[in-house]
């Protein structure tokens, strides 16, 4: 059976077409067929760095911002060696949406190392075609940072090869569809997609906060509230519904049916002082189509820091929202009432840099609606708010704080327990915030970079998750943290961690 997908097909029309009218070979990518038909001379006499160096810019293969990052990222002389390697290509629509998440306008505006961490979790030794796979077979494999990057072949009424990578359970981040499949070099082979995808497992959720007393704890209702909707005829329409909001699955089969919360919660500034213990979300479900024995996963992703107008905003001009939710529930289908979400890093974030206001995205991955109260319904009764309380006293104690040696040559490496920690609590239940950030260099939680007054958890630090990107200049740097425990109790003193650069 031929699995070549529409990505490929549309390319090999062009192909063709252009060579009718005599113009000069374009280079094009050409998936390989199942039964092993040779990919094209094209790919095999090259090597993936020949490949990636060839200007890109003009043709169809929209790889020309992949190959930039390749290069920066000081990845792209490896990619010309004898040993074999397999690797994710991103499209430019996948580099667009690496850039945005981790904050960078442009390719040349973002640090090599930052690069080189993420797209070395895109790349493994030895070659991995998706005819390597059996029907439903996922394959987990070490990249050559040491991560890993999970492969899953599944099928569909029309392709025996459906390829998804990073489509796993244990992950917090979004699967890639594969839309050009095993383009053969002499060195290895590509598999393309126009969706970033990244090594992100979930976060472990802390317990349920039990702060006792001399806590105060402040309500403040929601100021906005709105669903938004994409596909053709709704992504520039507004949906400011009076009596509803009406979430659903985003689908890439049909875009109309996707629907999203919004929500805006003014920041005000707490009766009890400058730092939270704990903040918690709520919202009301009236409503789920769905039964209890099912369950659905109900997420809030962070929106970017921008005002909007309930009357105006749409699909197409609403904030942008990170894709990585801040916090996800499993919710049985029955359920109806009240359900919070714990916001407490995100809020304390945004406090910490003076923020006004906090916009929360709400999705969920059913295809039904769950559907929420706004805040017009029923005079406020249901509408949604924010709970932010008071720290209370800290059950944290300082275990160890020792310095972390980073290897100049290699410039990457895990922040570990070793180098950092605090007892009182189990990893999952303490939190670290950056309260000053290294200059020499960039602390990141899978890739990501933290900014200041970012958080992660000891169970991070535990897995691996947080590491150092050496920047390539000076000798010493310094990162300033401060910890919480889930209760809200905040360790009495800043811990400082030295780093030495050898």
């Amino acid at each position: 059976m031929k699995k070549l997908n529409l990505y490929s097909k549309v390319l090999f029309l062009c192909m063709c077409m252009l060579t009718i009218v005599g113009c000069s070979k374009l280079e094009l990518l050409k998936n390989e067929d199942s039964d092993g038909a040779n990919a094209g001379a094209n790919l095999k006499t090259q090597t993936i760095q020949q490949f990636l160096l060839a200007d890109h810019s003009s043709d169809l293969t929209e790889l020309d911002l992949f190959a930039s990052a390749v290069k920066r990222a000081g990845l792209m002389d490896m990619l010309g060696k004898p040993e074999d390697y397999t690797v994710v290509f991103l499209t430019n629509p996948g580099v667009k949406q690496l850039l945005a998440t981790i904050g960078y306008p442009s390719v040349n505006e973002v640090p090599p190392v930052i690069l080189k961490n993420l797209l070395g979790d895109l790349i493994i030794k030895g070659k991995l075609k998706s005819t390597d796979l059996n029907l439903d077979e996922t394959k987990k494999i070490e990249t050559i940072n040491g991560n890993y990057i999970y492969y899953t072949r599944k099928s569909n009424t029309s392709d025996q090869y459906v390829l998804t990578i990073n489509q796993n359970s244990t992950l917090g981040s979004t699967a890639a569809l594969v839309r050009s499949q095993d383009l053969e070099f002499n060195n290895g082979v590509a598999q393309v997609t126009a969706q970033f995808t990244f090594y992100r497992l979930l976060d472990d959720k802390p317990d349920e906060a039990n702060p006792g007393g001399n806590v105060i704890t402040q309500k403040i209702n929601v100021a906005k509230d709105v669903y938004i909707r994409g596909g053709s005829g709704n992504s520039n329409a507004n949906f400011n519904d009076l009596a509803t909001i009406d979430l659903k699955a985003v689908s890439t089969a049909d875009a109309t049916v996707g629907r999203i919360g919004v929500m805006q919660y003014p920041l005000e500034k707490p009766s009890f002082g400058d730092k939270i213990g704990a903040a918690r979300m709520y919202v009301y479900v009236y409503t789920t189509g769905l039964t209890p024995t099912t369950t659905f996963s109900f997420s809030a992703h962070l929106g970017e820091n921008k005002d909007w107008a309930e009357n105006t905003i749409t699909w197409n001009n609403a904030p942008i929202y990170n894709s990585v939710p801040i916090s996800t529930l499993p919710v049985p289908g029955g359920t109806t009432g009240w359900v919070s979400f714990d916001v407490t890093s995100a809020v304390s974030q945004l406090y910490a840099n003076k923020e006004t206001f906090i916009n929360v995205f709400l999705k969920h991955n059913v295809d039904n609606f769950i559907k929420l109260r706004p805040r017009e319904f029923s005079a406020g009764l249901y509408g949604s708010y924010l709970s932010i309380s008071s720290p209370p006293q800290t059950l944290l104690k300082l275990g160890q704080v020792n310095v972390l040696n980073v290897s100049a040559i290699e410039q990457i490496t895990p922040l570990t327990l070793a180098n950092l920690k605090m007892e009182g609590t189990i990893d999952h239940n303490i939190t670290y915030t950056v309260k000053q950030v290294p200059t020499a260099g960039f602390l990141v939680k899978y890739g990501i970079p933290l900014a200041a007054n970012a958080s992660f958890s000891q169970a991070d630090m535990a897995k691996g998750a947080i590491k150092y990107l050496y920047g390539g200049s000076g000798n010493t740097d310094q990162v300033v943290f401060e910890a919480r425990d889930h209760n809200g109790g905040y360790f009495e003193s800043a811990l400082k961690l030295d780093i030495a650069i050898k």
